[in-house]
């Protein structure tokens, strides 16, 4: 799946009412937009008690694939300026009761990574008596590159594309919410289990 919060939980106690929740079947969705931090996303407080807890259940068979959010103290500080930033020239700019100061919208970092390979490229280009209108020069300079970015390092392979990392969450059942199991290094090309889970 590859939808809205409200559509994937939709769609589980759908798969519920199916019986498709019956250990033979696990639901993977990819979030593209960060809605994975959202604590308990089966939880409606709009909805039925009834419907919540076949929403609930249906969470235990779901796998989420999303961007990695940073852990650094970098990052922390570029989000807080990003926030900052947004809440004084947007006055319409809020988070929700989920989101935090601490973090962005990984699209957000990715730009900051971008322009800042952009500019090596073009620094370079310049150094060696190039010119910055050079639409061929540029670009080979931002292939098969790696370096450190403000979510960590960022890898371009050979045909410009970024190598990027994934978090996978799972349902805790214990916690009643999703949390991070394991993450995959794209510049390494290397999952690492996270500590004290499994896939079970």
């Amino acid at each position: 799946m590859c939808a809205s919060p409200d559509t994937v939980r939709e769609l589980l106690i759908q798969a519920r009412d199916l019986t498709f929740d019956n250990e033979q079947y696990v639901f993977i969705n990819i979030d593209l937009f960060d809605n994975h931090r959202t604590p308990q996303p089966w939880l409606d407080a709009a909805d039925t008690e009834k419907r919540n807890a076949k929403a609930r259940q249906t969470f235990e068979s779901l796998m989420t694939v999303t961007l990695r959010k940073p852990a650094s103290e970098e990052y922390r500080m570029f989000s807080r300026a990003v926030n900052r930033r947004a809440t004084y020239r947007y006055q319409d700019f809020t988070l929700s009761e989920y989101e935090s100061r601490d973090s962005v919208s990984s699209f957000v970092s990715a730009f900051h990574d971008a322009v800042l390979l952009y500019a090596v490229a073009l620094n370079e280009t310049l150094e060696a008596g190039g010119d910055v209108t050079d639409g061929v020069s540029i670009p080979n300079r931002m292939r098969n590159r790696t370096f450190q970015g403000i979510a960590g390092t960022v890898s371009i392979d050979k045909n410009g594309d970024r190598n990027p990392d994934y978090s996978l969450f799972t349902f805790n059942t214990l916690e009643a919410a999703m949390e991070v199991v394991g993450t995959y290094y794209g510049s390494s090309k290397r999952y690492e289990q996270a500590p004290s889970t499994s896939l079970d």
